[in-house]
């Protein structure tokens, strides 16, 4: 037999194989279903998407200190004592009360985002809280009477980690009230409205 008919000979039996592993295992081999629109978002439609993604967390955020789940304490977190007395969470407690099902008192501004990114009945995501944070931060300059960046800029990591710091530093500070907070994520919520209506393609 010549070698040019043993390799075709091969070449068929590798093929019946395939289709054969193919029927027995489908899922192994067909790429997984597109639940996504239909189409790919263009540029525009992904900065509008992103806009109300944030804006979505910013007014869930909004809902949880009205309705007195914010903190000033010093930490991420407080909870509740037996006596029915309120503390600050260590950091080492902080971590598990990340969780939505967890028990908490109160939060700062960023925790209050943590666990709703946390939370799996909501939408928001960790990249949800940066760009809230981003939008929160240029709010307190605003607030402040300074100028600043248009919304949804990006930044690097670097930078939103001091943005972060420096948003936690203002929601401890000495005096702050629960009505600064909420006039703070009002600021928030209305430069996600300015930047999806300014946005040109």
């Amino acid at each position: 037999m010549a070698d040019t008919d043993r390799q075709a000979r091969g070449t068929g039996w590798r093929s019946v194989l395939t289709r054969a592993r193919e029927m027995l295992t489908p899922e192994a081999y067909r790429p997984a279903p597109d639940y996504g629109p239909g189409a790919s978002p263009n540029h525009r439609e992904q900065w509008l998407r992103q806009f109300d993604r944030v804006r979505d967390l910013l007014e869930l955020v909004r809902e949880v200190v009205l309705a007195g789940g914010w903190t000033g304490a010093g930490s991420w977190f407080s909870v509740r004592q037996p006596d029915g007395s309120v503390r600050s969470a260590s950091l080492a407690e902080s971590f598990a009360l990340r969780a939505p099902s967890a028990p908490v008192a109160g939060a700062c501004l960023v925790g209050i985002m943590v666990r709703l990114a946390e939370d799996p009945d909501r939408v928001a995501t960790v990249r949800d809280v940066w760009c809230a944070t981003d939008e929160l931060h240029e709010a307190m300059h605003e607030r402040a009477g300074h100028e600043s960046f248009p919304p949804g800029r990006a930044y690097p990591m670097a930078q939103r980690r001091a943005r972060l710091q420096r948003l936690t530093d203002w929601n401890d500070a000495p005096g702050r009230t629960s009505e600064d907070v909420i006039d703070l994520v009002d600021r928030a919520i209305a430069r996600t409205i300015v930047g999806s209506v300014d946005r040109s393609d």
